[in-house]
């Protein structure tokens, strides 16, 4: 059997049986927070699974065994810095599960007293970046098909963008988080025999430190990389989870709040640990082939010219559930943005059928976000260079929010307008120098100087945090009850705040 064989074979069984599973709760939604929160029940071991998987997706499996390879142990900074973005998280802000918000906004809403400019600016901010990272996801997808089944890279696109909207929006979150378990049991199960196959042929890590730099075994890649741009990478990534709605989704969906808390931080020991098998990836197709073209085809040759088939067939399903996994967060967590937060922003009302306009909003995205994908090469790196200035801006308004009861909005939009403008000056300033290298340091430490300078200068918010969530828990009755006279006629209450300085 010929390895591209083996591949279709292992992709379509793989696709038959995540769709049974994703049918199979679609016939179980009975209202609105079934499809949206799962009913808020999830236990810990599904929590698990799924933020384990949505944690190892593109970024991971492409980006960290690529670094991997041109620098050794730095590829483990990828997964690091998620695990320890994750597991902060679990501790830092679990306790939101006793509000039983739908989405973050919700929770930045009532650090910020509910005033308009900073939920709107959130709301649309977040929305926008899930699209975004949707599509990233869809690329992922579409450049391994290409790379393992020499496809044409238009249908390889389509076949991506297919599959995880296929398994995303039949049954909502819950057909997410339980299609997530058997992706991640996939994945771990396909890299495991990967790093027994690379250390056996090797002759372990002693055969693998040989047959690369020395540089490449220091710590975290230090020497290879820099210092400054591992610690830029890891700010980056930590700040990335904790502004993260799909994650906040499902820590908002366990079944208790200290089931929500230990399983992100168990997750993120999780992630952390595979970390080494990244970085044993790229290492060892380093030790195999060290004049690959560019570094993102570091694991697509290594199946497609050095695994046996049966091998191959299966690490290309276990990248395509990984994949899948952080592409299901995404759009969960985009549909929900959208029936929450966007729908009533333009028309003034809630959805009369909220998990209809949920399926059709998803349809919408994933077409949109396959049509991004097939038409442009550079919207990865648009993402990956101007998404994460804006997302670090709100990671640190929510911490300040979090952990300040002192923060003004008027603090809140300061550390949004201060973060983006730091990092653009410093990439079109082109400076190349310590820490300038990479804008993330200087622009985080300065929206926290923003925030805290104008936050002390402003009158205190006037609306408690247990008040806002209180109105946002009237609000969200409109659509997790599905009642179509309370949907027409709630228009969100937080978002009509009248602006009165606080």
């Amino acid at each position: 059997m010929s390895t591209r064989v083996a591949i279709t074979i292992g992709l379509l069984l793989y696709a038959v049986l995540m769709l049974m599973v994703s049918l199979f709760w679609m016939a179980r939604v009975r209202r609105a927070a079934d499809y949206l929160v799962a009913g808020r029940g999830l236990p810990v071991w599904v929590l698990i699974g799924t933020i384990v998987g949505t944690c190892i997706g593109t970024g991971v499996i492409i980006g960290g065994s690529g670094l991997a390879y041109r620098h050794g142990w730095a590829g483990c900074a990828y997964p690091i810095g998620l695990g320890l973005g994750t597991a902060f998280a679990g501790f830092a802000f679990a306790g939101m599960r006793r509000y039983q918000f739908m989405t973050l906004s919700e929770e930045v809403a009532c650090y910020y007293g509910g005033h308009r400019a900073v939920v709107e600016f959130t709301n649309i901010t977040l929305f926008l970046s899930q699209l975004c990272w949707l599509t990233v996801q869809i690329m992922g997808g579409a450049a391994v098909l290409v790379a393992v089944t020499g496809l044409p890279h238009n249908i390889c696109t389509v076949l991506s963008g297919f599959i995880k909207a296929m398994i995303s929006i039949p049954g909502g979150l819950k057909s997410v988080v339980y299609t997530d378990v058997l992706q991640t049991i996939i994945l771990f199960c396909g890299f495991g025999f990967l790093t027994y196959s690379a250390l056996a042929s090797s002759g372990g890590l002693a055969g693998l430190h040989q047959g690369v730099p020395v540089e490449y075994f220091s710590f975290l890649g230090i020497d290879s990389l820099g210092g400054g741009k591992v610690l830029s990478l890891l700010l980056a990534l930590v700040l990335g989870v904790i502004a993260d709605p799909g994650r906040r989704l499902t820590m908002y969906s366990a079944r208790t709040e200290s089931g929500a808390k230990w399983s992100m931080v168990a997750s993120g020991v999780i992630v952390m640990l595979f970390s080494v098998v990244i970085g044993i990836t790229g290492i060892y197709t380093f030790h195999l082939n060290p004049k690959l073209s560019g570094q993102d085809d570091t694991l697509p040759w290594l199946v497609a010219k050095v695994l046996p088939p049966w091998l191959a067939g299966f690490v290309v399903v276990s990248v395509f559930s990984g994949m899948s996994s952080a592409a299901n967060a995404c759009a969960t967590a985009a549909g929900t943005f959208f029936v929450r937060h966007i729908y009533p922003l333009a028309t003034g009302r809630y959805p009369r059928n909220a998990v209809t306009a949920v399926r059709w909003a998803l349809v919408c995205a994933f077409i949109l976000s396959t049509t991004l994908g097939l038409y442009t090469g550079t919207i990865v790196d648009f993402v990956l260079s101007f998404l994460p200035m804006t997302m670090s801006g709100l990671a640190v308004i929510i911490v300040v929010g979090r952990f300040w009861r002192r923060t003004t909005w008027q603090g809140g939009l300061a550390a949004l307008v201060t973060t983006p403008l730091v990092s653009l000056t410093i990439k079109l300033g082109h400076f190349q120098t310590g820490l300038w290298n990479d804008p993330v340091i200087l622009a985080t430490a300065a929206g926290f100087l923003a925030h805290f300078v104008v936050s002390s200068m402003t009158p205190r918010t006037v609306r408690t945090f247990e008040e806002v969530a209180q109105a946002m828990t009237n609000e969200r009755r409109a659509i997790e009850g599905d009642s179509v006279e309370r949907a027409a006629a709630a228009i969100p209450a937080v978002c009509q705040d009248d602006l009165e300085p606080t």
